[in-house]
Parts: structure tokens; sequence; C-alpha cells
């Protein structure tokens, strides 16, 4: 199966070619950038230099967050415009599970987080065991202190490995409250990237968990500042 991923959940984007075994190739670029004008732009350049035509995907995927709103609805946008185009399949990875296998090899604790602004991150905690990437704890929206109990309880003396676009804002405050545990990921595999959800979304297929233009929707965990704000008000 021959995928075409895409990202565009934070400031970074990316774009890759994948099958089962093998990369093709892969766009990912972390500055000055607008999603809007280069995404499209990210892909039609990967496709030429692979000498690929569209319509030979067999699939799409896309990060489906948490992460930027707008950042969401224009990789899903572009994402379900190639497949009704095409009349292919869209397979949905989350964010936090893209971040997590790039540090696949870490042995101890992954812990990708993301600027959910406010103080809180979006969140989740991973561990490998054996050959499988296990979820310790769910993906949500966390309040910095609260999220540092968490990984407390759950770590103890354990490393944990930070990546994401909010592990340098706030890594200080992760390191203070676990103190000789926290570590931060490089930065070549600190921010989300195409290749690894187009890795995910080849296992979700085999697995049957595919979508289509109209089912395919952002995971935004929490409502935009503007929602909860009408919501309030409407209390």
């Amino acid at each position: 199966m021959k995928i075409l991923a895409i990202d565009a959940s934070t400031i970074a984007a990316s774009a890759a070619v994948a099958e089962e075994k093998k990369l093709h190739g892969e766009i990912f670029t972390d500055y000055k950038l607008k999603h809007s004008e280069k995404l499209l732009i990210m892909v039609d350049s990967l496709l030429k230099n692979l000498r690929m035509d569209i319509c030979e995907m067999d699939a799409f995927a896309v990060c489906n967050g948490p992460g930027s709103f707008t950042g969401l609805r224009i990789a899903l946008a572009t994402t379900k415009g190639f497949a009704m185009a095409l009349n292919k399949p869209i397979i949905t990875v989350s964010t936090l599970d893209c971040l997590a296998h790039s540090a696949f090899h870490f042995d101890q604790f992954i812990c990708p987080i993301l600027d959910a602004q406010r103080s809180q991150v979006y969140a989740a905690l991973y561990k490998k065991r054996g050959n499988v990437l296990e979820k310790v704890i769910d993906e949500g929206a966390y309040d910095i202190s609260s999220w540092i109990n968490q990984l407390k309880e759950k770590t103890g003396n354990e490393k944990i490995l930070f990546s994401g676009d909010a592990t340098l804002k706030y890594f200080d405050r992760f390191a203070q409250g676990l103190p000789g545990s926290a570590l931060v990921a490089e930065a070549s595999i600190r921010m989300p990237k195409a290749s690894y959800a187009a890795k995910i979304a080849l296992e979700k297929a085999h697995r049957g968990e595919i979508q289509d233009a109209y089912t395919a929707m952002p995971n935004y965990i929490r409502l935009p500042q503007a929602e909860e704000n009408f919501k309030e008000k409407e209390r």
C-alpha cells in the first residue's frame, strides 16, 4: 500500500510518501511557515521529486490532532480534497502517537507535549513493551502541575523523554518537578513528522482502521477559546 501522509498540527509541517517496507521521501519544514501557503506546494514538490503522481496513492494519512486548530483544519481539508477527488480512504493519526513513535527506541518513558496555551499541555505518556508502544496515560489537556503529579505517580524514578512543541517552553518546570528524570528529545525527533504518521497509518490500515472524507474528523481534545467563552455566556 502506498500512502501520502501530511502533518500541519504544529508550526512545523511535513509530507511523506511511504509503503510498508520503504519511506520513499519526505519534506519537513519548521521555519516561518504559513500552512495555507506552503502545504500544497510541499506535496507537489515531493511528488515531483519522486516522479510519482498523486493518483498512484492507495490512501492518505493525516495527523488529526491535538495541535493547532488552524493547522489541523488546513491539513484535514487538504487530505479530504485528495481523498474525495480520487475516491481513496483516509487514515487519521494522533499527533501525540506520531511524536511518541519517533522516539520508539527510547527504552523508558516517552512524553510528547504540545502547547495548549493557558499553562496547559496536550499530552500522553508511553512506554515500549517489547515491540509495542503502550499508552500508559491517555491523551488529554492537562494543567502542567497536575500533569507533573501524574507523571511522578506513573514513572517513579525512571527517565522521561519529552518531545513536542511545548518541550523547550516548559521544560524547566518539568525538570524542577521531576528532578533527575526529565530529558529533552534531540531536535530531529522533537516535532511530529509525516514519515512517522505514514508508518502508523500503514499499521492501522492493515487492521482495517480506515475512514473517508466524510468521517475523518479533527481531534481538538479541547474546544477553541472562542467556543468556550460562548458556552460560558450561555450558562
